[in-house]
């Protein structure tokens, strides 16, 4: 995906500005000040502490990650962003209230390419079938917004490096495994060992695992200067994780927004 991907998500967004619930946990003023840009792309609800001092409309609740996620359930917000919210207790309300297994990919752009990352929780993506599914569902989620993906996935090393240890030898294997039965399913996947740098064009991107995942994701925000727009959570509501290393939610925002809009024309036949 290129550039254009991400302009048209933001023409979505401020075409439908869609009521979003956002989580503000213990928030500084500068912070909240922050939500102000973000209401460029929607209605904002900001569900916090009792003590949130907001100018906007508030959701004050003791435990506000369960009340972001009942006021996403009762259908009186069109979709949520976890804002900084404790991210253990929020994506543990999410699946007990909907019953899903919590999977997320990141949406980042970096010189002009946005590209989907996953896993990158460091307890995500242990096993080659968590991976595939993380795969297949984020495929299903581009499809979604009208695109036709393509995929890499990473594992340990070169093809060349087989037998130089069991543990790369299993990557490898792994790697392998989850690119063709991607391919069976229909989606165009390719294993590509450890060259992340051959990435460059793919819509969607598979780490060996969620620890290596979540490295690429902090060096590319942190260290590169890359944007990140949050990781929709794949499931039928609208909801997106967002990192807690970041100064505003512009783009958390903006991409739950975005995908109320597509999900509408798509179910309306406009899509």
């Amino acid at each position: 995906m290129d550039g254009n991907f991400i302009d048209s998500l933001k023409r979505a967004a401020k075409s439908r500005r869609a009521r979003i619930g956002i989580g503000i946990w213990k928030a500084d003023p500068e912070l909240v000040a922050s939500l102000e840009s973000a209401m460029e792309y929607a209605d904002l609800v900001v569900v916090g502490d009792p003590g949130c001092d907001c100018p906007l409309e508030c959701a004050p609740s003791q435990e506000p990650w369960n009340e972001l996620v009942r006021l996403l359930a009762q259908g009186r917000i069109d979709g949520a962003v976890r804002g900084n919210l404790p991210a253990g207790r929020t994506m543990r309300a999410l699946a007990d209230q909907f019953q899903v297994r919590v999977r997320r990919l990141a949406l980042l752009e970096v010189s002009g390419w946005a590209f989907l990352l996953g896993p990158v929780g460091i307890d995500e993506g242990e096993t080659a079938s968590d991976r595939l599914e993380l795969l297949l569902g984020g495929a299903e989620f581009l499809r979604g917004m009208g695109l036709v993906p393509r995929g890499a996935v990473l594992s340990g090393g070169r093809m060349e490096d087989r037998g130089r240890c069991e543990r790369v030898d299993r990557s490898l294997l792994e790697g392998e495994l989850i690119a063709a039965q991607a391919r069976e399913a229909g989606l165009l996947a390719e294993h590509k060992g450890i060259l992340i740098e051959s990435c460059r064009g793919d819509d969607i991107v598979i780490a060996p695992e969620g620890v290596s995942g979540n490295l690429i994701f902090r060096t590319l925000l942190l260290l590169c200067g890359a944007s990140s727009y949050g990781a929709p959570v794949l499931m039928d509501r609208v909801f997106v994780d967002s990192s807690r290393a970041r100064g505003g939610f512009d783009g958390p925002v903006m991409l739950a927004s975005s995908m109320v809009a597509v999900r509408e024309k798509r179910e309306s036949g406009q899509l």
